[in-house]
């Protein structure tokens, strides 16, 4: 299983990341992580190659964890093996950043 980066890792160093919402379009537009692309779970194995070379994928859900560590995981499987979720996903963030 891909494992999960922390909001201050992020925050730390968030340049070397490529942040991926892969929730709804719905979801995506009511709130989302600053600087985030939205691809969908559902076609996010189609549009693994829109990934940027050189920055480690980072997929990012509503609260962390079930889809954003599929999607990782999905990535990995695809040739990222650096991919990784998001800890406290869309919500944690904004916790910390609003």
């Amino acid at each position: 299983m891909a494992q999960m980066l922390t909001l201050a890792a992020l925050a730390a160093d968030p340049d070397r990341f490529n942040l991926i919402d892969v929730r709804d379009a719905e979801d995506y537009a009511a709130a989302h992580v600053a600087g985030a692309v939205h691809i969908p779970l559902a076609e996010l194995e189609d549009r693994a190659g829109e990934l940027p070379a050189g920055r480690t994928p980072v997929t990012i859900c509503g609260k962390g964890g079930g889809r954003s560590a599929e999607g990782a995981d999905m990535l990995h499987k695809l040739g990222h093996p650096d991919a990784v979720w998001l800890e406290g996903g869309t919500t944690g963030w904004r916790a910390q950043n609003t």
